[in-house]
């Protein structure tokens, strides 16, 4: 990521001074709507708040060790999920004199976008707003433009909301409300109250179908494993198909998954023809048609059906697609899948 001119930027529409004076008399949490930022300086790459999906804005100094050590831990979420939208900026407050020859220095060990902050006011927009003290902070932004997270960048919690932020699969606001729901079909699933597990199963999944996805399976279960209607169980398993592929691939290949290798299910349960068909589609519809993650779902379900130089195929394809750094565990996989069929490496 190069490094741009220096330029004064005031943010308009997001980015206006009437959104961080609102922000500023207001309490900023997880739930909220972002606030704008007021940059004075691009030191590396730039960005527009109006246009961008997921983003992250991190408070940092040039002084601050814990600043420091979580660097390349965002130039790592930089590389793996910038071509899934996401979006990092670095803010602080120090002179450029201090932070340009900072940046030159850690060049690409630094691979995101790094501001300096016009007088503090994206600091109290933000920092101040939510009432924090420390840095680093990290601010997680979903696609809705709602604040997800709140903390430090290592903390564990910081990576596993983001890995549900990218999927599209994360809202505290949502998961709270529908918490009773969900409570509620799982009691009624428990006492063999189907027709009440179903209805309430449908409110929750109602409030967000992304966030609520893996309750699709949880329903699929419950009509194969507590039901025992397996009838039932692959006709929901074939409407999941035919009307979430295309909006949530992913979906599909927890349900090919379920369907061939859940520890749960008997061999009778198992419909291979429709495992293969959920990550067939799933593939189909994902945004990148060389996708390792689709590609090794599918070989996953050719392995558990007995298909083994398709399995080995389609790993090899999910090997050669992978990013370098995961690279390795497609490869164990698919030498594993290659020890199986007895091939010689």
């Amino acid at each position: 990521m190069r490094l741009s001119r220096i330029i004064i930027f005031v943010c308009v529409a997001l980015f206006s001074i009437p959104a961080i004076a609102h922000a500023q008399r207001s309490k900023l949490g997880v739930g909220s709507t972002a606030p704008g930022c007021d940059i004075a300086q691009w030191v590396k790459g730039e960005f527009n708040q109006a246009e961008a999906e997921v983003y992250i804005v991190e408070f940092w100094a040039t002084w601050c060790p814990p600043c420091r050590k979580s660097i390349p831990h965002l130039s790592e979420l930089q590389e793996e999920y910038g071509s899934s939208g996401l979006v990092i900026v670095g803010v602080t407050d120090e002179d450029a004199e201090v932070v340009e020859p900072f940046v030159e220095r850690m060049g690409s060990k630094m691979d995101y976008i790094v501001a300096i902050d016009n007088r503090s006011k994206t600091s109290r927009a933000w920092m101040q707003a939510s009432g924090q003290k420390g840095i680093p902070t990290a601010f997680i932004v979903d696609r809705s433009k709602t604040i997800q997270f709140i903390g430090h960048p290592l903390s564990p919690e910081f990576k596993s909301t983001l890995d549900q932020v990218m999927s599209g699969r994360y809202n505290k606001e949502k998961q709270t409300t529908a918490a009773p729901i969900i409570a509620a079909a799982r009691r009624n699933a428990a006492g063999q109250s189907w027709e009440a597990a179903k209805k309430s199963y449908s409110e929750a999944i109602a409030i967000d179908k992304m966030v609520f996805a893996e309750l699709y399976i949880e329903q699929f279960k419950m009509l194969l494993l507590k039901k025992r209607d397996i009838d039932a169980a692959y006709a929901f398993a074939m409407k999941i198909i035919a009307t979430r592929g295309e909006e949530d691939p992913e979906l599909l290949t927890w349900l090919a998954e379920a369907i061939a290798s859940d520890p749960e299910l008997q061999p009778n349960q198992r419909r291979m023809p429709i495992a293969i068909q959920a990550a067939e589609t799933a593939l189909k519809n994902a945004k990148q048609k060389n996708d390792p993650k689709y590609l090794a779902a599918i070989a996953k379900i050719k392995f558990h059906n007995g298909d083994l130089d398709d399995a080995i195929e389609y790993q090899r394809q999910a090997y050669f697609s992978a990013n370098e750094k995961k690279k390795d565990d497609y490869k164990r996989d698919l030498d594993g899948y290659r020890r199986h069929a007895g091939v010689v490496q």
